[in-house]
């Protein structure tokens, strides 16, 4: 067995591990998950003296794009916690929840400043409105 192997057998074995995560588990908030790379407080390990960066935006729409991550980041967490645990109730619904945070974040977002995506629900028939303007990876410093 190679280590790559090894390495998958043993983190699934301990993910299935009821000790090792269940639905008891404390939860970070969106927000400190996002800042943290994880959002499981109970099995969050700090590198040595590291301390994650303290993320703020600059204006409206950065805001808008930080709290979109967030939630974004809080859903995927959940998504790969209920692979493997996909009989979690309690997790289904915060995960329906954030899902569901993230949709309205999206559409309020792309109604003030345009598509996140190409594949927007909200583009425009007569123009393809992905071409206009600042992608949403570009810094507008009008904005």
């Amino acid at each position: 067995m190679n280590r790559y192997n090894y390495f998958n057998d043993n983190w699934l074995r301990n993910m299935k591990n009821d000790n090792f995560l269940n639905s008891k588990q404390q939860l970070f908030t969106p927000k400190e998950g996002f800042e943290k790379g994880n959002l499981f407080a109970n099995i969050y390990s700090q590198y040595k003296d590291y301390r994650p960066a303290k993320l703020k935006a600059d204006n409206e729409r950065e805001k808008m794009l930080l709290e979109l991550s967030e939630i974004t980041f809080a859903a995927h967490e959940l998504n790969l916690y209920l692979d493997v645990h996909p009989d979690d109730t309690s997790m289904i619904t915060l995960y329906n929840d954030y899902r569901k945070k993230e949709m309205e974040l999206t559409e309020n977002y792309e109604q003030k400043y345009g598509p996140l995506t190409v594949n927007t629900e909200n583009q425009n028939n007569n123009t393809f409105l992905w071409v206009k303007g600042t992608w949403p990876w570009e810094r507008d410093i009008n904005v």
